[in-house]
């Protein structure tokens, strides 16, 4: 601790003793701006590898504000106001965590979000379904413009498939 103190002290930094700890990533996650990291086993190879997702914190705020943007207070807004709120909201958060282990979590926030939207519709046009086939995949994502997040991680898809997003 001392030998990052000093490092710290010649580049004018401070460290604050109460938020460092010292953490043996084979044994413990960790958690880092927005990202928990840890060393788990691959269950394909049986090697270590470092697992990265984002963070339950980071989740809980992207999923309260899309909760925020798609709620009874908004429900006098335009579909199209609510709508690209979201899209201004959403794909800044999905590229700050587009990396790593993010799949399952993408996945479920993609299903979070499209379910948000259908409880907003539903409301603001008073159906008592569910709304999956008054308000499809189909007609979020290609009528309605809804941002789609990203379902695969960066690192399985080939560079020709990432540079043509």
């Amino acid at each position: 601790m001392k030998g990052v103190q000093n490092v710290l002290g010649h580049l004018g930094l401070t460290l604050k003793e109460e938020k460092t700890r010292v953490v043996d990533a084979r044994e413990e996650a960790f958690t880092l701006p927005g990202f928990t990291i840890q060393v788990r086993k691959s269950p394909r190879t049986g090697r270590n590898f470092p697992y990265i997702r984002p963070s339950r914190k980071a989740l809980a705020h992207i999923k309260a504000e899309c909760k925020n943007l798609a709620c009874r207070r908004t429900l006098a807004l335009p579909t199209e106001v609510v709508i690209q709120r979201l899209n201004e909201a959403v794909p800044g958060w999905a590229g700050y965590f587009y990396y790593g282990n993010c799949s399952k979590d993408f996945s479920a926030l993609r299903n979070f979000l499209e379910e948000r939207v259908r409880i907003y519709l539903r409301r603001k046009h008073q159906k008592k379904s569910r709304g999956y086939k008054a308000y499809s995949y189909t007609y979020l994502y290609q009528t309605l413009g809804l941002f789609k997040i990203p379902m695969k991680t960066p690192w399985t898809q080939t560079a020709k498939a990432v540079g043509g997003r």
